[in-house]
């Protein structure tokens, strides 16, 4: 059996050989087990993507233009319902709008005294009566929503009127009236 020297020292070629695999094989495995961590990370951090997805199903078949101002304004009121804070809604208002709803500071009191509406589940659609195809070109427009939402288990139907001036191409929300006066 052929010898090497290590470590003045004559030790089998076959320690040798066992050594390489062992570190070979426990390299491989602190690899796999790293490759495995970096994966669930990843996984995790997908999964907590934090950006809006909302798919609005309204208008004819159920889609709608972005452009619209029956989007905007759908929108406007669903970042109000559903976000965890007001800096979405904010940004979609003209200044002087975006103050008074800042004056505010939660989603609840925007809701409890800008809208007098407390609701904890919400949908929203226009109403088709006021939708002209033209609005999206237009520097004003007025939207008509329905609101159809749950307090404390009792079921609530309102409708809001959304007034709103379109600057640099995005529609933003100067006011919220009652419909019905």
């Amino acid at each position: 059996m052929p010898f090497l020297f290590k470590n003045k020292k004559f030790l089998p070629i076959n320690f040798y050989i066992k050594d390489f695999v062992n570190k070979r094989e426990n390299t491989i495995k602190n690899l796999l087990i790293k490759l495995t961590i970096i994966t669930g990370f990843l996984f995790g951090i997908a999964a907590c993507d934090d950006s809006p997805n909302r798919e609005i199903r309204a208008g004819k078949y159920g889609m709608m233009s972005e452009e619209s101002p029956q989007y905007a304004a759908i929108v406007f009121l669903l970042t109000i319902y559903e976000n965890e804070n007001l800096d979405e809604t904010i940004s979609m208002t003209s200044q002087s709008f975006g103050r008074t709803i800042k004056a505010y500071h939660t989603n609840k009191s925007v809701q409890r005294h800008l809208l007098n509406l407390r609701l904890d589940k919400v949908e929203i659609e226009p109403m088709s009566g006021g939708f002209s195809p033209r609005n999206e070109f237009t520097k004003k427009s007025t939207v008509d929503l329905k609101i159809t939402g749950y307090f404390n288990n009792e079921k609530i139907i309102d409708l809001r009127t959304i007034e709103m001036v379109k600057k640099g191409g995005d529609w933003q929300i100067i006011g919220v009236r009652n419909t019905v006066p």
